[in-house]
């Protein structure tokens, strides 16, 4: 019995010893494995140089804490490093690692990350190329299911005919089953363009992701991302409200979500090429995505754009007709291709929508000389305006009436608009005679002698000006003019006086 009891006790022992052992190494040991293993190994295999500073790992409560991380640059580019993070740690659900089932990660919290994204004179960016080194991969489809799985939140879009689709390559790794409940970091992107006379600029930006997954169950639920932010010196520029719905990650290169949000106020000089060539120059602008990504394909996707305060260089615009500068302009451009080669291009949009936006960009250019010359402090609010304004400062007896002044913007705003009806045409006002004036020209016909005395009668009066008839017609459609005959004396007295009798 003592014997058995030794035993056992010296068994506990060991095993104490074995997880003591375990969890020191756990601890202090991995990060020498990861630095000397597994970190040589990936730089091999996906041409990605990362250091690490520490790794330890708690299995009793769960912790895991990666220190000191950083992704070295691709050689061409300034800068030795892309990505460094200060402090990387995850909670763990123990029970889930022991259901050998979906990890549950309770919690992930990223600290102090900077992103270096870097534009060479070449033209390359750093980021881009990284992907591009990065092998291909071909998504592996287990036997009895569909090519394309299809994620029931929000509804799979089926590509189609004619886009484009990843390039086939070696079947994406399997990649453990995880749940990461909760994942909030802040960083900050630095972007640096040495093609733009060095402009460097900083966003501070703020992630929060929920129930991001890698299950492989198609129906299981997507995940949600929000990302806020501004820039780091100027909180009122670069203001970034994004949200994605991302779908269970079984291939980080074939990933499939949902992105909308807007980001405002972005410096123009990010523009600088397109604007060069084609002639422009704007204020600050924005962008409105609204973008589907299914497997690494974009679909339906565009990116709507709101420009302000444009100039047009001498050469645009006399296409134009003379038009120099545009108050703003909004418009949308298609995105296409994959999130390795995505294909955008917005000068083409941009051209498209200067000529489908004549009309207004005319409207904008009109409403702007009126309030140029009238010397108004605003500019006014439609043409109907614009023209009354100026129909006022020329005529005396338009500047002074209010009442005059409101029913002409009434008649040419149905006019404009149509919403009094339809348009009316010169060849649609027609004058008829009157019955009994009609009667008194036919007994003209057969006794002449009333023309011929020269006296007024009701055969030889004056016929109606072309601005009574109007004036009349108009009566007919305006209740306001119908019912003054005052009114409708003052108008074709002004209108004699501008167009004759």
């Amino acid at each position: 019995m003592k014997k058995a009891l030794k035993f056992i006790i010296g068994l506990v022992v060991v095993l104490v010893l074995l997880l003591a052992g375990l969890q020191l190494f756990l601890k202090f040991g991995l990060t020498r494995t990861l630095q000397t293993a597994v970190l040589p190994r990936l730089k091999t295999e996906t041409g990605i140089d990362a250091r690490v500073g520490g790794l330890s790992v708690d299995v009793l409560g769960g912790k895991v804490l990666l220190r000191d991380l950083v992704v070295k640059n691709p050689a061409g580019f300034l800068l030795n490093d892309m990505v460094t993070v200060d402090r990387i740690s995850m909670d763990l659900d123990i029970p889930s690692l022991l259901r050998r089932e979906v990890i549950l990660v309770k919690s992930v919290k990223v600290e102090n990350t900077l992103i270096n994204v870097v534009r060479n004179k070449a033209g390359e960016i750093n980021v881009q190329k990284l992907a591009d080194g990065l092998p291909k991969t071909k998504k592996k489809v287990p036997p009895g299911q569909p090519k394309e799985p299809r994620p029931t939140e929000p509804p799979e879009k089926v590509p189609k005919p004619g886009k484009p689709v990843p390039e086939p390559g070696k079947p994406a790794p399997e990649l453990p089953e995880l749940l990461v409940k909760a994942i909030t970091a802040d960083a900050t992107v630095r972007y640096i363009d040495l093609k733009l006379d060095s402009m460097d600029m900083a966003l501070d930006l703020n992630v929060e992701a929920y129930n991001l997954n890698t299950r492989k169950d198609p129906d299981a639920p997507w995940g949600d991302v929000l990302l806020t932010g501004a820039l780091g010196n100027d909180s009122a520029s670069l203001v970034t409200d994004l949200k994605a719905r991302v779908a269970p990650v079984t291939d980080p290169l074939r990933p499939s979500f949902d992105l909308a949000g807007k980001v405002m106020e972005i410096d123009p000089r990010l523009m600088e090429e397109i604007y060069s060539r084609m002639g422009i120059r704007s204020a600050p602008f924005g962008i409105g995505p609204a973008i589907h990504c299914r497997s690494g394909v974009y679909q339906d996707s565009v990116v709507a754009l709101s420009m302000n305060d444009i100039v047009f260089e001498d050469k645009l615009a006399k296409k134009l007709g003379g038009v120099a500068t545009l108050r703003s302009l909004k418009f949308t451009v298609p995105l296409e291709g994959t999130l390795q080669s995505p294909s955008i291009d917005v000068e083409k949009a941009l051209y498209a929508a200067l000529g489908d936006n004549a009309g207004s960009i005319l409207e904008s250019v009109l409403k702007g000389i009126a309030g140029k010359e009238l010397g108004l402090e605003k500019e006014p609010e439609s043409l109907e305006d614009a023209a009354i304004e100026i129909l006022g400062k020329e005529v005396k007896e338009i500047g002074e009436n209010e009442e005059l002044k409101g029913i002409l913007k009434q008649v040419l705003g149905g006019i404009t608009s149509g919403s009094k009806g339809a348009p009316v045409k010169p060849s649609d006002t027609v004058v008829k005679e009157p019955a009994a004036q009609t009667n008194q020209t036919e007994k003209a016909k057969s006794d002449p002698k009333d023309l011929a005395k020269g006296e007024p009668s009701a055969t030889n009066e004056p016929s109606p000006s072309a601005t009574d008839a109007l004036i009349e017609a108009l009566g007919g459609e305006v209740e306001e003019i119908g019912e003054n005959e005052e009114l409708k004396k003052e108008l074709k007295n002004l209108g004699n006086l501008l167009f004759g009798k």
